[in-house]
């Protein structure tokens, strides 16, 4: 798509996003208001333990009126870590829920701490800050009979890659820039020092961080691709098979979603030939103990980073994927999108392996009740 037509759809997204029916993975701040505290007391009357969201109704009386309200938490897997169960919550629990009231003035609340009948208290996953990787022993990286190094689970065992160490694509010269684990800034005045923008691109960056991330396709159930991947909740697994020189990116955060990366020296598609998907054309080839991976021929209507960084179908990136020890994969990519920035530039971060567990299953659609209070500011 051409830069002028580009800017056109940068303007309609948020309209065409914003009456999209289906939301799931989202800022929170978008749709609850910290500024808006609120302390609930009522009786449960439905707990529904399902993806993207858990729920939990009780009637409750505020400002004298008593009603029924819709708490929101965590999804199942953030929640399991914080100590909950499928059962943890019982319809006729009488129980105290903190949290932060709908922008919207809905009954509706975002909790961030429910007191049960007995006294015990469990708490949400913070989105504020990027979860701490689990403590493993040092054991030195695994290897193919070929001396490659294995980027996925060895035989006998399991497990997957998460706690990514930064939040967002930025330039590596940008500096310590502070920000969620959904990317979004803790000062708007660092927007220009994310990536070299070209002006239109960081003034459809700024809206997006002004509305709070609102407008997030992933919040519609639409996939995570290019770095993103790298970055969404619930991780990911990496699946090799050296006999048909391809690697598989399997996303846990994104539908089962799944990205294809060919090892076999194929050249990637030229630009008229090419029909642009959100994980893109990928050809990969190993420097040493790296794989190197170019890839061309994106869709524009996804995010390619948390935070809202805005692409074009002009996007290329060269990835560098390695493991330097068993429980580190070092991640960096170099973005090469001359509509929407003003040079090539790099950005990296380390995930963490998540040893003897599985990537749960997660679809976004399963219990979607979010479209309607998401406002942003």
């Amino acid at each position: 798509m051409r830069a002028n037509a580009l800017r056109l759809l940068a303007a309609a997204m948020g309209v065409y996003l914003a009456a999209t029916p289906v939301r799931a993975h989202h800022e929170m701040a978008a749709e609850f208001d910290d500024r808006k505290p609120v302390t609930l007391r009522g009786v449960v009357t439905k707990y529904e333990w399902n993806n993207p969201h858990v729920y939990v109704f009780v009637d409750a009386r505020v400002n004298n009126e008593t009603a029924n309200w819709a708490l929101e938490f965590a999804g199942p897997s953030d929640l399991r870590k914080a100590g909950w169960t499928r059962d943890s919550v019982k319809v006729g629990d009488a129980i105290t829920i903190e949290g932060s009231l709908a922008r919207d003035g809905s009954k509706t609340a975002g909790g961030k701490t429910l007191t049960l009948p007995g006294g015990k208290k469990l708490s949400t996953v913070s989105e504020d800050v990027i979860s701490a990787a689990p403590k493993s022993a040092a054991r030195p990286t695994p290897r193919w009979p070929d001396g490659h190094p294995r980027l996925g689970t060895v035989p006998g065992e399991k497990g997957y890659w998460a706690h990514p160490s930064a939040a967002s694509l930025a330039d590596n010269t940008a500096g310590n820039i502070r920000m969620n684990a959904s990317g979004l800034l803790a000062n708007i005045a660092d927007a220009g020092k994310v990536a070299p923008f070209q002006p239109w691109a960081k003034g459809l960056y700024e809206y997006r961080q002004r509305t709070l991330l609102k407008d997030d396709p992933m919040a519609s159930c639409l996939p995570p691709g290019g770095p993103r991947q790298f970055q969404a909740p619930h991780g990911l697994q990496i699946l090799e098979q050296p006999d048909r020189q391809r690697v598989f990116v399997l996303s846990g955060g994104g539908n089962r979603n799944w990205r294809l990366i060919d090892l076999d020296g194929r050249a990637l598609p030229q630009s008229e030939d090419v029909s642009p998907t959100y994980f893109g054309y990928s050809s990969g080839k190993w420097d040493g103990d790296t794989l190197v991976v170019d890839s061309v021929g994106y869709v524009e209507r996804f995010w390619f980073s948390n935070g809202g960084l805005p692409h074009t179908e002009s996007l290329k990136l060269t990835e560098r994927i390695s493991r330097p020890d068993f429980s580190t994969l070092k991640y960096e990519v170099t973005v090469n999108d001359p509509a929407t920035y003003t040079r090539p530039w790099t950005s990296g971060w380390t995930l963490q392996w998540t040893p003897n567990e599985d990537i749960e299953e997660y679809y976004c659609q399963d219990n979607p009740r979010d479209a309607e209070h998401l406002l942003g500011q």
